[in-house]
């Protein structure tokens, strides 16, 4: 009796070690069939092979609304960004101009000074910028061009040796003060007359009496040259597409 329990107590273990492996045997097997075969998250068969990475295209489309959201910041920021690039095209247009030696130094008798240098080249730059100020994005690009006009007035002072940051520095907060004077009298002057324009011309530019007749030479030529800048596309302007003309006896 006894034997014969322990018989099929025997059998019942054997059957249920037999269960036990095959369960566990099965599952390595499957995930072994899973490993081999991956499938694809973008395709619709099984059969189909998974594509590496780098032939995966994906194209972010943006719905209608956060696509004008996009334009719109980008209409407004990036103005600012363009600015630095934009300011440095026009102000090499401004700082090319023809006369500094033959006119402003040898007919109206000025010193071929950083100081005479400064002056001058302030006109042109104002011109410039009065041109720009038509544009909706002016404060950002006349920055960017008076930012270039003084970077030029420091590197030309450390070039004639001055080595001290403090005497730089003091001389640019001078010069950011006479330029913002300059440019005032010359708006003012423009829009009021050419007695006006010329008075701020014989303050700025040439503080000599016996100047009147190159002062009159200069109120027309800066009338003229704004004049032209206006007939001129502020595309093209901002994009370095033009030049200042000789100043004319």
């Amino acid at each position: 009796m006894l034997a014969r329990s322990a018989n099929l107590c025997r059998t019942a273990y054997s059957a249920r070690l037999r269960q036990c492996l095959w369960t566990v045997g099965a599952r390595p097997a499957v995930f072994a069939l899973s490993q081999q075969q991956p499938r694809s998250l973008y395709s619709s068969s099984p059969e189909d092979p998974a594509k590496p990475a780098s032939e995966i295209k994906k194209t972010l489309v943006l719905p209608p609304s956060y696509a004008d959201t996009v334009r719109r910041l980008l209409r407004r920021f990036l103005p600012q960004y363009q600015s630095l690039a934009i300011g440095k095209v026009v102000y090499e247009a401004c700082s090319t101009y023809p006369d500094f030696k033959e006119f402003w130094v040898d007919d109206c008798q000025l010193p071929g000074t950083f100081q005479t240098w400064f002056s001058t080249t302030s006109l042109y730059v104002w011109m410039a910028m009065a041109r720009i100020r038509a544009d909706p994005n002016a404060k950002y690009y006349n920055q960017g061009l008076v930012d270039c006009f003084f970077r030029d007035a420091e590197k030309k002072m450390r070039a004639s040796g001055i080595k001290s940051s403090r005497i730089v520095n003091d001389t640019l907060k001078d010069l950011v003060s006479s330029f913002k004077g300059t440019v005032m009298s010359l708006d003012e002057g423009f829009a009021r007359s050419d007695a006006v324009l010329a008075a701020a011309i014989w303050r700025n530019l040439v503080p000599a009496d016996d100047n009147i007749l190159q002062i009159e030479r200069i109120v027309r030529y800066t009338r003229r040259q704004i004049q032209r800048l206006d007939q001129c596309a502020i595309d093209d302007l901002t994009a370095g597409g033009f030049a200042f003309e000789k100043i004319e006896p």
